[in-house]
Order: C-alpha cells, then structure tokens, then sequence
C-alpha cells in the first residue's frame, strides 16, 4: 500500500467532520423540495440532509423539487426559483442545469453536475467553470470530484492552488521522492542563497541515518585535516579521508586542497563567499617557476581580503601567516616556489577562515569541499563503520591513524543520532516538522503579534524558501519540483483542520532510517481541550511506515480514558514474536506518562489489490513516541 492510497481512504472516510455545515451564499444554486408552505410566501425547503425556512419570491407547489438561486438578504434564506428539476418532458436535471449556465453539456461536465447533486453541493456558475477546467488537467476524475467536495465542505479557498495541493496529497509521489527530484534539479543549476539553503535542507532531510553519521564524521575528519593544531592528527585525518576515496590515493596535500577548493566554488555561488577561495586558488597556480611576481601580487590581494574579515583573535592565524610569508619572499628569505610544508598550512588557515563565516552549518561548509557522489559513497562507508558493520576501513590504516578512527566513533555513538529513546525520536519529528514548514503561517502570524520572541528564524524552513524561490529566475524543471513540494505542504495543512469540538491533523514526513529514508504518513484525531489542544486522555492515531526490514506497517493507538490499546498490521510471519519482548518495556515507559497499556494485537492486512481494505484505516490522531519503538 502506497501512502497515497492510505490518504485517499482517509479522505473518504473523514466525512464526520460536518461540525462546520454548508453555508448558503448568495448567486449559490441548489436543487430543494418543498415540504411545507406558510403564509407571506415562506417555506419549509430540503436542501439536501439539511431543512431550512425560506422566502421564495414566487408562488410554489408543496411536494415539487425546484432549481433555487440563493438570493442576497438578512435573516432567513432568500431563494428564486430558476425552473423545476427533473420535471418530465423536461432534459434531464444535469442538462437543464447547465443550459441555464450557459456551460456546454460535455460528459464531464453531466458528471461534473451529476455528483454535485448527489452530494447535495452547493452550485454556482463560476464553481462548475472552474472545476471543469480543473478537472481537465487532472490525472483521476474521480479523484478530483472528491477534492472539488473537500474544498466546499471544508470551507477551503475555492482556488486553483488549493485543488492541486489537495491533489498532491491524494496523488503522486511521496515527499521523500519530491525533494529528491528537486534536489537534483537544483545540483543541475547555478545556486542563489536562497537555492543553497534549501538544497541543504533536502540534503538533510534526504539522508539515511547511516549517512548521515557517515557525513557528521567526514565533516569532522575535513576539519581535522584543514587544522594545523597538531600535524600528527592532520595528517592521519588526511590518510583516512584517502581510504574513504574522498581523497584520491596518491594525490598530495596541496593537489587535494586544489581540489577541495574546485569543489567548493562549484557548489557555493553566493556572491562575497568566494573571495579567499579564489585567491587561494590563484596562490596555488603561481607558484610555480616564472611567475614570483604574480605569486606576490595574489598573496597580497589574500592579505587584503582576510584583513577586511571580521576576524577574531582565534582566527587571526591565517592573516599573520600570509603577512610573515608576504615579508619574508620580498627580502628573499623563502626561496621560490614556496615550499609545501610553508605553503599548505597557510592554504588551510585560509580555506578554514573561509568556511567559518559561511552562512551554513558546520557539517555542511566541510563536506561542501568534496563532490556529491564521492562524498554519498564515502558517508555510507563511514557510517557502515561507525555501526560495526563494515571494519575494512581501518584495516587499511596505519595504527595513528586507526587511534583517530577509534576517538572519532565513540565520540560519534555518544552523540544523539544513535538515540531512539522516547524524547530523542520526538525532538526528531518536531524538529522535522518545523525545518518542513508546516506550521510557517502560524509562526508568521505570531511573529507579527510578538516580533522579538526569536520566532524570526523559523521562516528559514522549507515552505518559505520554496515559495521565495519561485519568485527567481530559476530553470523550469526546478520550478516545477517545487511547486510539486510546495503543494505537498499546503495540501497536508489544508487537511488538518478543526472541526467543531474535534481536531484532526494529517502529515508525511520523511524520517531517516538506518538504510532508506522512509516517509511516516499520520493522521492525529481527538477531541479538543479548553485551550485548544487535543486531549491527551482521549484521542488516536493511525500512522503508516515503510520500514527497512518489516516493509509496510500500520499501527492503529486507540486512547480512552488514558487506558491505551494498539493494533500493528503488518504482513510478517513472526510479528508478534518480534515484538513481544519489547511490550513489557512498553507498558512500563506508558505507565511512567500515565498511561496503562491494555492490548497489543497484531494482524495481518487484508488485501484489495495492492492496497489495504478501508476498514484498517480508521480515523487516528495523537502519537506518542513509542509506536516508532514497536
């Protein structure tokens, strides 16, 4: 079962949330029956489930079905009868419909009609001109008439962007596999900042939690290499950034860091970054026989530049190098070419200088100095083994070398990307739903009302940075994968809404797993308590994951009373046996949040094609951090 599939069946199933009933506005057309007639041309009218006092404006039978257009006016209900529906010697309903809208009677559009009339959906001429035009774009007609009926029941913005983003969520592709795409359009274009920070993003959000261990210690490793603290650890740095292939073999410290510098400028193109990059690289070229007086020129333009940083004192190295060097080349006191162990620590005091007041993260300013595909083989690599399972690499290490590999993994597995406890996995999801952007709108409206909070750097997140880079010259694929993710977002906003006394929340995330990065799809349900928030000690929550060995599973938590039952569907033969070690810690870590577990069964799906039966997807909503552990 494809997440898709499970949101498609959420959707159908979602129809008790009509705590917020269809209002009636004026130009509305809708097809009622008379049930009583009263005095001062008033009615009883059926509109569909719904009964309502009306005043008409000419005089109707009892028991007859009409056309009514809802008509401006205070208090009751105004309605002008167009002509009876469905009449005989009369088109038919559909047909009559559009003729007085003037739309032709297209297939589509009788269809179209048709399902508004069964659904007892309000009408307007603009309603169906736009929806049939939508639909005509659309991949699943049927799909699309369920979201024209989420829109209007909704009481969503009856707009272009609000129908696609709905459809994404019912259609296509995961978010994992969107932000893939479009992070390999952006890898294909030159980069604004803006373009920058959210190819960061994705490739964050991207990553199998082994590479993403594998990355943290080769950023570590880079910066080793580039300090010139200790040579020793310098250099064993650089010997296993070589077996890792980050490095190639028998290339030398000052043609890797030619190299490293290549891939930097190739992969950084804000403006006012790039300064002592290219300096350094011009450094690098002329020095070489012939060419002295360019080598000083380069060095004192690198002296201007690092000078005009706003350099602390622990970053001041780098400038007295270049000027102690500049000196002593003018009075002949270095011989030219400068040597290699004069000129490659000031080279990494440069590059470090560099990399320190970039805009981005640590981890990323480092890794940027390699190429993409190296750098993903290397980190799966690094990450196999961190976690013992892959221990060739320091095999092919001489013994201080192996000394840092050893350090440099504990102090990696002591760190909180091996944690799966409770609060480690939900500071993950929150932290996943802030960087996504799904509460962007909301932060921007509490950033006006309170602006100095620190609510500002949450605007940082993906949506924002998408809907900012649309407004760019930007390649078309790119824009295209954008938007795609862009409405992925709004679509999962526009679902989690509150109805009446209830609130339901649905998302998909993508959650980094050891092997694969899978993407979590939920629904949260629940009453709502007197501030708002969904009662902890009544609600439920149905969620959805492909993971790595177990493949597709399903967890249905179903809290009354704080009294907890789970259900797990999941076509493993031994799912049960699996699991049962785990339930005893289970309800023991339940009953220190005051929570007693009741059940955990477990059952197989039964299956409708490739995708569960509806039954099993039943209304959830409130997670809790344990069903990750099951």
């Amino acid at each position: 079962m494809k997440p898709s599939e499970m949101i498609k069946t959420l959707i159908r199933q979602d129809q008790g949330y009509s705590g917020k009933s269809v209002s009636f506005r004026p130009g509305q057309i809708v097809s009622g029956k008379i049930v009583k007639l009263f005095p001062n041309q008033t009615a009883e009218v059926q509109i569909g489930p719904h009964k309502a006092i009306a005043q008409l404006e000419t005089p109707l039978s009892a028991n007859s079905r009409y056309w009514f257009k809802v008509q401006p006016g205070e208090g009751m209900i105004h309605l002008k009868v167009i002509e009876s529906a469905g009449q005989a010697g009369m088109a038919s309903p559909a047909v009559s419909l559009l003729a007085q809208l003037g739309l032709p009677a297209s297939k589509e559009n009788k269809l179209l009609v048709q399902y508004f009339l069964k659904e007892q959906l309000p009408i307007t001429g603009e309603t169906l001109q736009l929806a049939s035009d939508w639909l005509k774009e659309g991949e699943s007609f049927e799909d699309g008439l369920r979201i024209l009926k989420e829109l209007i029941v909704r009481q969503l913005p009856f707009t272009k962007d609000v129908f696609l983003a709905l459809s994404s969520v019912n259609n296509g592709d995961s978010v994992s596999i969107l932000m893939k795409k479009l992070l390999q359009q952006l890898n294909q274009s030159e980069l604004t900042a803006r373009g920058q920070k959210i190819s960061i993003l994705l490739n964050d959000f991207t990553q199998t939690a082994r590479e993403k261990s594998g990355a943290l210690a080769a950023a570590r490793l880079s910066a080793e290499w580039l300090s010139t603290k200790n040579q020793a650890n310098s250099l064993a740095a650089f010997n296993i950034l070589k077996a890792l292939e980050l490095v190639k073999g028998g290339t030398n410290e000052e043609t890797a860091l030619m190299q490293a510098i290549d891939s930097w400028s190739q992969r950084n193109h804000i403006p006012g970054q790039l300064a002592i990059m290219e300096y350094i690289k011009e450094l690098l070229q002329t020095n070489q026989s012939g060419k002295r007086q360019e080598f000083i020129l380069n060095l004192a333009k690198l002296s201007s530049v690092i000078g005009n940083f706003q350099v602390s004192r622990g970053q001041s190295q780098a400038l007295s190098e270049v000027q102690r060097i500049l000196s002593n080349i003018r009075t002949n006191q270095i011989t030219f070419p400068v040597e290699d162990k004069i000129i490659v620590p000031l080279i990494k005091e440069a590059m470090l200088l560099n990399m320190k007041d970039s805009a981005s993260n640590s981890g990323n300013r480092f890794l940027s100095i390699f190429g993409e595909s190296e750098l993903k083989i290397a980190s799966v690599k690094m990450g196999s083994f961190l976690a013992g399972e892959n221990n060739s690499l320091a095999a092919m290490l001489q013994p201080q070398d192996r000394t840092i590999l050893a350090d440099l993994k504990n102090s990696i597995q002591a760190e909180s990307i091996f944690k799966v406890d409770q609060q480690s996995i939900k500071a993950q999801l929150k932290n996943l739903i802030q960087a996504l952007g799904l509460s962007h709108e909301h932060d921007m409206v509490h950033f006006l009302k309170q602006p100095d909070d620190g609510a500002a750097p949450k605007w940082e997140s993906l949506k924002p940075l998408l809907i900012g880079l649309l407004s760019e010259e930007v390649p078309f694929s790119a824009k295209d994968a954008a938007e795609r993710i862009l409405h992925k977002i709004t679509g999962f906003q526009a679902l989690s809404q509150e109805f009446g006394p209830r609130q339901h929340i649905v998302f998909q995330l993508p959650v980094p797993l050891w092997g694969k990065v899978s993407d979590l799809t939920m629904q949260w349900s629940g009453r709502k308590t007197e501030n708002g928030d969904i009662d902890p000690s009544h609600c439920r929550v149905l969620f959805y994951l492909n993971l790595e060995h177990l493949n597709e599973t399903i967890v249905d938590l179903h809290v009354q009373n704080r009294i907890i039952n789970i259900s797990v569907i999941n076509e493993h033969e031994g799912m049960k046996a699996l699991a049962a070690p785990l339930t005893v810690k289970l309800k023991e870590s339940l009953a220190e949040l005051n929570y007693k577990l009741s059940s955990v069964t477990y059952q197989k799906p039964e299956t409708a094609g490739n995708s569960l039966k509806e039954r099993e997807l039943v209304k959830a909503n409130q997670f809790t951090g344990v069903d990750l552990r099951v």
